[in-house]
């Protein structure tokens, strides 16, 4: 890279540093896997729901619309934990 080049890089990149950046998304992308993981969590819980809903399995329905009620719940240790 010549001088011309660096000069681009720092006009575009501004006053955050490359690596400042970099851990940015290092734990945006930890934040996008925990959701995805909760997302996970209540599909499964959903689709436990549904089954049961079919076989009219009302201990089985009751069971998975508690697992639903916790999973849904706000993360409350997690954030507490991450702060």
């Amino acid at each position: 890279m010549n001088i011309s080049d660096r000069e681009q890089v720092r006009l575009r990149v501004g006053p955050v540093s490359l690596y400042k950046r970099i851990v940015a998304l290092e734990e945006e992308i930890q934040e996008s896997r925990r959701l995805n993981q909760r997302l996970s969590d209540i599909i499964d819980v959903i689709t436990e729901i549904l089954v049961p809903a079919a076989d009219r399995d009302d201990e089985r329905m009751r069971d998975a619309l508690a697992r639903l009620e916790r999973v849904v719940a706000p993360p409350l240790a997690e954030s507490a934990a991450d702060q």
